[in-house]
């Protein structure tokens, strides 16, 4: 993949992503389809659904952000 430029001010951006803070430490947000189903349990229900990683990108000049859910393999 290049490096995106900004839709905004069309500067160079810079990747990175999305922190989720757990219980447990820190983990990368994730993008699941279709739309939430709560659970009395867990909070949502994501079984079966697919599940992709959140990379952001940041610019650098203007600070807009940027947020893909990467297919898989990539």
């Amino acid at each position: 993949m290049t490096t995106p430029r900004c839709s905004k001010c069309s500067h160079a951006m810079d990747e990175g992503f999305i922190l989720e803070h757990t219980q447990g430490g820190y983990l990368q947000a994730q993008w699941v389809a279709g739309p939430p189903q709560r659970t009395w349990w867990m909070g949502l229900k994501i079984r079966g659904r697919e599940v992709r990683p959140i990379v952001s990108f940041c610019c650098s000049r203007c600070g807009h952000l940027e947020s893909y859910a990467k297919p898989d393999g990539a």
